[in-house]
C-alpha cells in the first residue's frame, strides 16, 4: 500500500514536469525527495534506449558510408543505379537526423554521413558531367564547404564549421600553389 502511493506520488510529480506546472528543478527536487536518491526506472529505461539509438546510429551511418563506398568502386553497376543508391543513402541519413532530433536526440553520425556521402555523390557526378575541369570542383568544394559551415552554426557543431575552414583554407592553398 505504501508503494502504491509512492508511486501515485511520482507519477504525479512527473505529470507536473511534463506539464510545466512547477518549475523543473523543484519536481527533480521532489522526484528525487520521494526516491531517496534512487532513479526512476523509466528514467534509466530512457538512458539506456538513447545509449542503444546513438550506437546503432553509428552502426548504420559506418554501414552505409561502406556500402556507398562498396557500390561506387568496386561494383559494375550502371552510373545512375550508383548515384540513386547514393542518393536515397543521402536522404535516408538525412531523414532519421531530422527525426530523431524532433524526438530530442540529437545523432551527430548521421548527419557527418550524410554529409561525406553527399560529398562523394556530388564529386562523382561532377566528375561524370564535366571531366577534369578544376575550376568547377574548386567551384564545387567550396559550396561544400559553405553548406558544412552554415549547418555547423545551425546545429551547433563544432565540427562541421571546423571541417569547412579546414576545407576552404586547404583549398585556397591547393588553388594557389
Amino acid at each position: 500500500m505504501k508503494d502504491e502511493k509512492k508511486q501515485i506520488i511520482l507519477n504525479e510529480i512527473s505529470f507536473w514536469k511534463q506539464n510545466h506546472m512547477l518549475p523543473e528543478q523543484y519536481c527533480d527536487y521532489l522526484l528525487t525527495l520521494y526516491t531517496q536518491g534512487e532513479e526512476l526506472p523509466e528514467n534509466a529505461a530512457k538512458r539506456i534506449s538513447a545509449k542503444r539509438l546513438f550506437a546503432v546510429s553509428l552502426f548504420a551511418a559506418l554501414l552505409l558510408t561502406g556500402i556507398s563506398l562498396f557500390v561506387l568502386y568496386f561494383t559494375e553497376l550502371s552510373f545512375p543505379l550508383q548515384m540513386t543508391i547514393l542518393a536515397a543513402f543521402v536522404v535516408l541519413l538525412t531523414a532519421f537526423a531530422i527525426y530523431f532530433s524532433k524526438k530530442g536526440f540529437f545523432l551527430p553520425f548521421l548527419y557527418a554521413a550524410a554529409a561525406v556521402l553527399f560529398l562523394i555523390f556530388t564529386v562523382e557526378l561532377h566528375e561524370r558531367l564535366w571531366g577534369e575541369n578544376a575550376a568547377s570542383l574548386y567551384a564545387l568544394l567550396f559550396f561544400h564547404c559553405l553548406i558544412w559551415w552554415a549547418a555547423g552554426r545551425k546545429l551547433g557543431q563544432i565540427y562541421f564549421t571546423i571541417s569547412a575552414w579546414l576545407g576552404a583554407a586547404l583549398l585556397l592553398i591547393f588553388m594557389f600553389v
